[in-house]
């Protein structure tokens, strides 16, 4: 098992893979932190990209955060993704966030 973290300024209003599970491995994706830099209420998206289905799944949908706020999932829970799986984030238009995403990165058997 390895750990990563990853860290992305998001382009406003453009949807970035924040990270893509490389071949021969799967990940358990543990945190998503996501902060609020702008000067008012701006809102976020955070999808799964399965790839074996080709299916874009909203983990988070129009969440909104207010001025200097985070948002952080972690720990209790997580989502296993495998090779090619991507986790892609959107922030809305004239916003300025921040994201951190964790993985725990295993070859597959």
């Amino acid at each position: 098992m390895r750990q990563i973290s990853v860290g992305n300024n998001l382009t406003a209003a453009t949807k970035t893979t924040v990270y893509t599970v490389p071949t021969g491995y799967y990940a358990l994706w543990n945190l998503c932190y996501v902060v609020n830099h702008s000067g008012n209420n701006k809102k976020v998206d955070v999808f799964w990209y399965d790839k074996s289905t080709n299916v874009e799944i909203k983990v988070l949908d129009d969440y909104t955060l207010s001025p200097s706020q985070y948002l952080k999932f972690d720990g209790g829970a997580y989502i296993v993704l495998e090779e090619g799986d991507q986790v892609r984030c959107e922030s809305e238009a004239a916003s300025d966030m921040s994201t951190i995403n964790t993985f725990e990165l295993y070859r597959k058997p």
